[in-house]
């Protein structure tokens, strides 16, 4: 069985969302011969998933799920050749869904990871309000995508956040390394969150294999 990492490495010096805590690492000094590093870390660094609570208050925060809605099936939708800020429309993703199943995982596949370290990073491609909402209404149960933010980070949108989160629909953001998948072939994903009580996303591990 082959297993795909889709994870950014957590280190200093990456690239994080502006406003957010800056990563940092720092070893501890302790009694030889025992290592331990110091973590300052944003809920959201790196690859990282969205509880209902990030965008709505009083909603559900990321230990509130069960165990079970982040390990799924789903397709990986490949739409590359994007510009810069320019709308994911639903005709673009909705023939790549043909095999999702209910409550899966529609991972869109854009290449934005390549400009994680250039000035593009912000200009990322966005979803765009009648995807998000088509989304929904297909039974999906995880959005994941390769860029900061599924909203637009240039406009300062919020409707994916407010269209999915709202319906159930948790978000994962920051994947790499997508290209790895087969488009519109079935995976297992696995997009575990650290259980961090009460608060509105966590870092994940993000995996594939293969069904």
């Amino acid at each position: 069985m082959s297993f795909f990492d889709l994870t950014l490495p957590i280190e200093n010096g990456m690239t994080y969302y502006p406003g957010d805590p800056e990563p940092r690492i720092a070893r501890c000094d302790g009694e030889p011969p025992w290592t331990v590093s110091e973590l300052r870390l944003g809920s959201h660094t790196g690859t990282h998933m969205d509880a209902a609570r990030h965008y709505i208050a009083d909603a559900t925060p990321i230990d509130g799920y069960p165990v079970a809605r982040f390990v799924v099936p789903g397709v990986v939708v490949a739409i590359p050749g994007l510009a810069d800020d320019q709308p994911i429309t639903w005709n673009m993703v909705e023939p790549g869904l043909t095999r999702l199943p209910t409550g899966g995982a529609v991972v869109l596949f854009t290449g934005w990871d390549s400009h994680l370290r250039d000035e593009r990073c912000l200009r990322h491609p966005y979803v765009a309000a009648e995807t998000a909402l088509g989304l929904a209404q297909v039974g999906t149960g995880i959005l994941g995508i390769d860029t900061m933010n599924p909203d637009s980070s240039v406009q300062g949108t919020t409707h994916v956040h407010e269209t999915l989160l709202g319906r159930g629909v948790l978000l994962v953001e920051n994947l790499t390394g997508l290209e790895q998948l087969e488009p519109g072939a079935l995976y297992h994903f696995a997009f575990l969150p650290l259980r961090l009580t009460g608060i509105d996303g966590s870092p994940v591990r993000a995996i594939a294999w293969e069904q």
